[in-house]
C-alpha cells in the first residue's frame, strides 16, 4: 500500500451495499477491463430484473432482486476507505473435480480503477480465503479466462496457481 493511502476496512456484504457495487462493476466494463467477467455481472449474480429497474426507476438495485442472495452475502465481502465501499468479491462453497471435493469458488472480484494498485484485493482474496478456511475448506477456485493477463498475474502474485481442470466448451 503506498504512503499515505487509507488502509480498506474489510467486512461482510450486506444488501446495502449492493448499489455502490453495482456502481464499481459499470465502473470496470466501461473501462473494457472486464475480460474474465464479459459474461458474468454482478447484475446476474444478484438476479436483478433489469427491464423493471428501466421501467419502476427504483431507489436502490436492492429492490430489484427476483432471487435468493443468502448464499452470495455468506461469502461476500467489501472494502470501504474512508467509508465508502471501493471493493468487493463474491464466492460461493462448490463442489469440483470427479470426487466432488468441496471447494471455495471465487465467483467475482472488483476494485474501483481509482484505487487500483493499492492492496485492496489482495486484502479482499485474503478475507475470503479466510472465510472458507474458516468452514473447513482447504482448496479456493477462480476461473480466468486466458486471456486476462492482468487478473492472472494478479492471482499468481498472491500464491495462485494453474489448476489440473481445464474448462471445455462447445456453442451450440
Amino acid at each position: 500500500m503506498a504512503n499515505g493511502d487509507e488502509k480498506p476496512k474489510i467486512r461482510s456484504m450486506t444488501l446495502e451495499d449492493l448499489d455502490p457495487i453495482l456502481a464499481i462493476d459499470h465502473k470496470i466494463r466501461a473501462m473494457g477491463k472486464a475480460i474474465t467477467y464479459a459474461n458474468l455481472t454482478t447484475e446476474r449474480l444478484f438476479t436483478i430484473d433489469r427491464k423493471s429497474g428501466r421501467l419502476a426507476r427504483p431507489v436502490s438495485y436492492v429492490e430489484l432482486i427476483t432471487g435468493d442472495v443468502t448464499g452470495l452475502l455468506e461469502f461476500g465481502l467489501v472494502a470501504e476507505v474512508k467509508n465508502h465501499v471501493r471493493g468487493f468479491i463474491l464466492g460461493r462453497v462448490g463442489h469440483v473435480g470427479a470426487s466432488g471435493a468441496q471447494v471455495g469458488l471465487i465467483l467475482i472480484l472488483g476494485v474501483h480503477p481509482d484505487y487500483w494498485h493499492k492492496g485492496i484485493a489482495k486484502e479482499l482474496v485474503r478475507g475470503i480465503c479466510d472465510q472458507f478456511r474458516k468452514k473447513g475448506i482447504r482448496a479456493v477456485h477462480i476461473g480466468i479466462d486466458q486471456r486476462d493477463k492482468d487478473l492472472i498475474g494478479f492471482f499468481e502474485g498472491i500464491g495462485f496457481s494453474v489448476g489440473h481442470l481445464i474448462d471445455y466448451s462447445k456453442s451450440l
